[in-house]
């Protein structure tokens, strides 16, 4: 190549800065969470858990954050460039992820509603299941948001011809029996690995262990999916996210008997492995997990010398 030829899209330099300009838009996005995501989401508890069972207006926090999903969300795929419409759906994702920073876990939730239980109420709303499923799937809907804000800011490169942008707007629709297959296995290896990863009952929750534990399960079940079926949109890969999330929250419920000694005794209540992780958290963890799938996907080609080529290289890597 010569001084005077531009850099094509697959030499060092241009995926380097790519990847310069993708740090840059998830560390826009995890910055306006970080200091205006405790401003929208308004918690009783300035310390207490990231949760809308915590919130005293939560229509209106929740408006306020779907404002600043759709700011992130353009920001980042502006600042990335052409073809890179899912880094959207993924800066959300990364700023839901570091608003949970700033509060406590799932056990102090249980803490609170435990020592604010009144007389006559029902000891199950110290574990609302239902209230917490609802909630996971708000929050992959504020992610799934970030899809259409996404495609939108990308399409402004494909009207100025990039090719990475036209390329990712002419995408085939995905066959619906590969997005089922998909689903279905991304959720059963993902629970798998939350259920080995996120930690025992008899252990401290650990913040860091939870991020670490959903994170890696949905990376590793959109991996495996994406080895048995084609490519499909990864608003199928939310989906996996919310059933194993559901499932979690449903089967590893505490018992009415542990509930009703927990809230007599005023003593701490263990929870299962799968129901450590708040809502917040397997929403946010689990769709930045599925999100980077193609990022781990060529970081582990590139590991063992396999070439990027075109038909496998993303546009907006």
């Amino acid at each position: 190549m010569t001084v005077d030829e531009p850099l094509s899209p697959s030499t060092g330099g241009q995926r380097l800065i790519r990847r310069i300009r993708f740090l840059a838009g998830m560390g826009v996005a995890a910055a306006v969470f970080w200091y205006f995501g405790p401003w929208a989401a308004k918690p009783i508890d300035p310390r207490g858990p990231i949760t809308l069972l915590m919130v005293d207006q939560g229509v209106v926090g929740m408006a306020e954050l779907l404002g600043l999903g759709v700011i992130v969300s353009g920001l980042a795929v502006a600042i990335s460039g052409a073809g890179c419409a899912e880094r959207g759906p993924l800066a959300v994702a990364v700023g839901l992820a570091t608003l949970a920073l700033h509060g406590s876990q799932m056990d102090s939730l249980i803490l609170y509603r435990l020592t604010s239980l009144r007389p006559g109420q029902a000891v199950t709303n110290v574990f609302p299941v239902w209230g917490l499923i609802a909630e996971t799937w708000l929050w992959l809907a504020l992610i799934a948001v970030g899809f259409v804000v996404g495609r939108w800011v990308d399409s402004w490169f494909a009207q100025e011809g990039a090719p990475a942008a036209l390329r990712n707007m002419l995408r085939q629709p995905t066959d619906f029996r590969h997005a089922i297959g998909t689903i279905a296995l991304s959720a059963l290896v993902a629970w798998f690995v939350v259920t080995y990863t996120v930690g025992s009952s008899q252990h401290p929750l650990q913040k860091g262990q939870i991020y670490f534990a959903i994170a890696v399960a949905f990376m590793l079940a959109s991996l495996v999916s994406h080895w048995f079926f084609q490519r499909t949109s990864r608003v199928w890969l939310l989906l996996s996210v919310a059933i194993v999330a559901t499932t979690a929250y449903v089967f590893g419920a505490p018992g009415v008997s542990a509930l009703s000694a927990a809230a007599k005794n005023g003593s701490y209540l263990p929870l299962t492995p799968v129901t450590r992780p708040l809502p917040i958290e397997y929403a946010a963890l689990g769709a930045v997990g599925a999100l980077l799938e193609e990022d781990a996907m060529h970081m582990l080609r590139a590991l063992f010398g396999f070439p990027i080529g075109d038909d496998v290289e993303r546009d907006n890597a």
